[in-house]
């Protein structure tokens, strides 16, 4: 395997690409206020579908679920078919900052975990003009929960070109967007733990044996296994916040 193919095959095992969970999912989805019957709805950065299987069950609108990845489109095919699902849930192969739709064209448009590839202002003013004005944009991201933070966490995020900014600077950058803030809330402990580097680490584990001697492919999996190690440090410090905002409908 390339070092490549040890990244994607460990993730595409994985029940979800990044920290998150069905109740985190749940609770942004149902503080929406009123939806139209059917939404259209924008699932960002996708990876195997885990949340956008759940906003599925939750509405009767469709849903375009999007990531750059093929396989973990094909997983999402798979579930949506099995699931008698596969009427409403679409896959489509794209990069997050390079979308193929009309302005307005969505409902609500949803990313957990996947803004921060483009940055979160970046990908907040690319997304906009696709949400109707009135409609919502839902994504979790990367926050510093308290301020000045050993130095060892920021050096750390440096080698992935991530700064972490507080939830009030976010705020800050969404206004600047022209989005109106509606709710946040943190995403608990058990959704990086439980459900995604408990997981990666039994993973990781069982690649050991695989990936052989080759000092790249072990790379990827040292690498991962520090991301795990620096959260598990550092959790008090960093985490997920879901930010729930509207389109105003003037602007």
């Amino acid at each position: 395997m390339t070092p490549e193919e040890v990244f994607y095959s460990l993730f595409r095992s994985l029940p979800r690409q990044g920290p998150g969970c069905s109740a985190a999912t749940k609770k942004a989805f149902a503080s929406l206020p009123a939806l139209p019957d059917r939404p259209n709805i924008l699932d960002v950065g996708c990876g195997t579908g885990a949340q956008t299987r759940d906003i599925a069950r939750m509405t009767r609108g469709d849903l375009i679920a999007v990531d750059n990845h093929g396989p973990f489109l094909a997983a999402i095919r798979e579930w949506a078919s099995r699931d008698g699902l596969g009427e409403r849930v679409c896959t489509l192969r794209a990069s997050m900052d390079a979308l193929p739709f009309r302005n307005e064209a969505f409902d609500v448009i949803w990313s957990e975990g996947a803004i921060d590839i483009m940055g979160f202002a970046k990908g907040l003013a690319a997304w906009k003009p696709l949400c109707r004005k009135g409609g919502y944009l839902v994504v979790s991201d990367l926050t510093l929960f308290q301020r000045d933070p050993p130095a060892e966490l920021p050096d750390f995020m440096k080698a992935y070109n991530v700064t972490l900014r507080t939830e009030e600077e976010k705020a800050g950058e969404i206004r600047d967007t022209g989005l109106l803030l509606l709710s946040t809330f943190r995403l608990d402990e058990a959704g990086w733990l439980e459900h995604f580097y408990d997981p990666m680490a039994e993973r990781i584990a069982a690649l050991r044996a695989a990936v052989g001697s080759s000092p790249e492919r072990a790379a990827v999996l040292d690498s991962l296994e520090r991301e795990g190690g620096m959260y598990r440090k550092f959790r008090k410090w960093y985490g997920y916040t879901f930010y729930v905002m509207q389109r105003p409908a003037r602007n």
